[in-house]
């Protein structure tokens, strides 16, 4: 009985490591040089009509929207803590309501765009 009890313990832990490695590799994605600039554009009001974005910002907010939308599916499928989400990206709420815009006019032809991110926000 102690064995699997010890064997559970091993599996639940060996479960929450990959977890919080895959949140902290997201999170070393976004903070990289290019998604720190679009994000602190997108927050300071920098990047204009997000309906009329250059190709490069378009991308770029594209890239950093992915990243999020898949925070958002982790912790849909509990992969990841909602905690930990919200301690990691304690900014994602302000990120997502400056990007939702854009956000919009991508679901004029993609429905479900970030709909696991704009879950993860009901529930911050």
């Amino acid at each position: 009985m102690a064995a699997l009890v010890f064997a559970a313990r091993q599996v639940r832990e060996a479960k929450d490591t990959r977890a919080m490695t895959t949140l902290l590799t997201v999170h070393e994605q976004c903070q990289s040089p290019t998604l720190n600039k679009i994000r602190r554009r997108l927050k300071d009001g920098q990047l204009g009509d997000l309906g009329q974005l250059t190709a490069e910002d378009r991308n770029d907010l594209g890239d950093l929207l992915q990243r999020l939308e898949l925070v958002g599916f982790l912790v849909d499928r509990g992969l990841v803590d909602l905690e930990d989400a919200r301690s990691i990206f304690p900014n994602l709420p302000r990120t997502y309501a400056k990007a939702r815009p854009y956000i919009e006019q991508r679901r004029e032809q993609d429905t479900v765009y970030a709909a696991k991110l704009e879950r993860l926000i009901q529930r911050y």
